[in-house]
């Protein structure tokens, strides 16, 4: 009886059961069945040299790519590594100063006014700034027209529609702008304020901006000081 060959075995004919992860061909079991074929050939219809030569490349192949696999893996754990301790060496250098960051965050003491930066990507003839505490509840709804292009400020009195002055703190806000023919102008908020400190989560680094924490990815530009 002839043996049966590797490539019978790598691809055997169509069964209609599902096949397990478990049932995977490895580089370990690939070489004993390449010497189990070896072993028991027919010594009168011995292996082809084409055919051992090609599965013999076969096992060669399975094998770098797995030694590849593993290597890239290591090689990225270790970018990563490295990029957050750079990441976090350069986030204790600006302390104390001044940094821009994308946010829709403005911190606010009670009684005292709190500018909300932004900027549009065309003019606005008209528009809406909403602004809503920690908890989602809208606040105040300030209308603004006839912003230009570019960086813009909008000064909140710190009061709620009913003129009330809200507690300090953080707040959100949202800005819809529109065109003169109505249509939504884009609009890319910011955040300008000097770094009090940082922490990090997670290995993460957070500095903190004027009492709300802002993550190091979301800063855009510093300030010499």
């Amino acid at each position: 009886m002839d043996a049966q060959s590797i490539s019978s075995i790598l691809n055997p004919a169509p069964k209609e059961e599902t096949k397990k992860p478990g049932d995977i061909l490895g580089k370990d079991e690939f070489l004993k069945l390449l010497i189990s074929q070896l072993q028991n050939q027919n010594p009168l219809e011995p292996m082809k040299d084409q055919e051992y030569v090609a599965q013999m490349a076969q096992f060669s192949s399975l094998e770098q790519l797995q030694n590849m696999n593993s290597t890239l893996s290591q090689n990225a754990q270790y970018n990563m590594l490295l990029s957050q301790t750079i990441n976090n060496t350069m986030a204790t250098s600006l302390i104390g100063k001044e940094i821009t960051a994308d946010s829709n965050s403005v911190g606010l003491t009670s009684g005292s006014d709190a500018a909300i930066t932004f900027k549009s990507a065309g003019f606005a003839l008209s528009g809406t700034v909403t602004i809503s505490d920690k908890s989602g509840k809208v606040v105040r709804s300030l209308e603004v027209n006839n912003l230009q292009s570019g960086s813009n400020s909008v000064q909140w009195n710190g009061k709620d529609n009913f003129g009330n002055n809200v507690a300090s703190g953080d707040y959100t806000y949202q800005i819809d702008l529109k065109d003169t023919n109505g249509q939504a102008v884009t609009v890319s908020n910011y955040r300008t304020g000097t770094v009090d400190s940082v922490k990090y989560v997670d290995g993460q680094a957070y500095l903190l901006v004027d009492g709300a924490y802002i993550p190091l990815a979301q800063v855009r530009e510093v300030k010499a000081g």
